[in-house]
């Protein structure tokens, strides 16, 4: 027996931080966001306009979670219905002194050739000029899209090359790839007549869904970058008109209003934006909805195992503490529960109630 099944629990639900393993992502509680995020996830796989969208929240808020959570392939295939299934990416915002390029290799790190061959395979999407032709008119890009989808190219050499590493050689420039990408324009049109390309028409793939966490993390490049990554966006979204969803997380700070948004999001960018979705602060209602729903999931809890839905915490302890942290965002609570879940466990406490947190408030609270 490990020390949480005396509480009818496999693990600690409260995650401080958002898991990583896809098996222990789950959603809990807070349905009209889920279902705001899936609305326009499904309008992507139905429709063909490409779309910027800001979520929008205080640190702690949720947001990394979503987008792990909508990233996931089964949650994607269920939204998919008895359409394709989008291709999706979870990007987090480089802090590097080249953030355009670490973006773009992001993206290439998590491209999995062999996937999307097998796609366009699968799904009779071959690579014809007047397909390329309606994409890009750029012919050396063109190059590389064919090179991507020939089952006869090495994926190994094409990741390399890809990533700006592989040494120019005689097969790539008989196949009209004569010099490495090398600029910020490079990687928009690559990117956009590939995921062009895979889109086309939803015949292989519905749509490209890409993730870009920590985006408030933009404010510590120099304005040259800021602008850069500003235009990458941009311009990946205008040479992908069809088929691209583009998510955009966004702590939002005490000083700061969803208006004045000057610090992260050039005019021509903040145009571009479809749709907010704010993960506000959670209400008393929503909380208990979520610690229940948390708590009793079959990640977490044992089958048949609860005694009471909050087990082992009191409901009157679940209303002191959301009562006196009014306010405090969904991390703060996780936070408060995990360490008191651990304090009990570490006492062999029975049940968790007000008294035993009166106990242990100071150490709590301080933390």
């Amino acid at each position: 027996m490990n020390s949480f099944e005396k509480y009818g629990l496999i693990t600690n639900p409260f995650r401080v931080t958002p898991a990583t393993n896809p098996s222990e992502l789950i959603w809990a509680g807070f349905k009209d966001t889920k279902q705001k995020i899936e609305k326009r996830i499904s309008r992507s796989i139905s429709t063909p306009p490409s779309t910027l969208v800001l979520n929008w929240g205080e640190y702690g808020s949720g947001k990394t979670h979503a987008a792990r959570y909508f990233n996931k392939e089964d949650v994607l295939i269920d939204l998919a219905d008895a359409k394709k299934k989008p291709l999706s990416f979870y990007i987090s915002f480089p802090k590097s002194k080249e953030p355009v390029k670490d973006i773009y290799t992001q993206i290439i790190d998590k491209l999995n050739i062999g996937e999307i061959r097998q796609l366009a395979n699968d799904n009779d999407l071959h690579i014809e000029d007047t397909i390329l032709n309606n994409i890009t008119d750029n012919i050396f890009i063109r190059n590389i899209v064919k090179l991507i989808f020939n089952n006869q190219a090495s994926e190994k050499v094409l990741k390399t090359y890809l990533y700006g590493n592989y040494k120019i050689s005689d097969s790539l420039i008989n196949a009209g790839v004569s010099r490495k990408l090398s600029t910020d324009n490079d990687y928009i049109e690559l990117l956009g007549a590939l995921f062009s390309f895979i889109t086309y028409q939803k015949q292989a793939c519905s749509s490209v869904i890409i993730w870009i966490d920590e985006f408030e993390d933009i404010s510590l490049q120099t304005s040259t970058n800021i602008s850069n990554v500003n235009n990458f966006i941009r311009s990946l979204l205008d040479f992908t008109p069809n088929n691209l969803l583009i998510f955009l997380n966004l702590t939002q700070t005490a000083t700061m209003n969803r208006e004045d948004l000057g610090e992260y999001l050039l005019s021509a960018l903040k145009t571009r934006i479809r749709a907010h979705i704010e993960l506000g602060t959670p209400d008393d209602m929503a909380l208990k909805e979520y610690m229940q729903e948390l708590m009793n999931n079959p990640v977490h809890r044992i089958k048949d195992c609860g005694k009471s839905e909050y087990e082992p915490f009191t409901t009157e302890l679940i209303d002191s503490i959301i009562r006196n942290e009014k306010g405090a965002s969904l991390r703060r609570y996780n936070e408060i529960f995990s360490l008191l879940l651990e304090y009990a466990i570490s006492e062999g406490k029975d049940v968790i109630d007000t008294q035993y947190f009166d106990s242990i408030k100071d150490e709590i609270i301080c933390c």
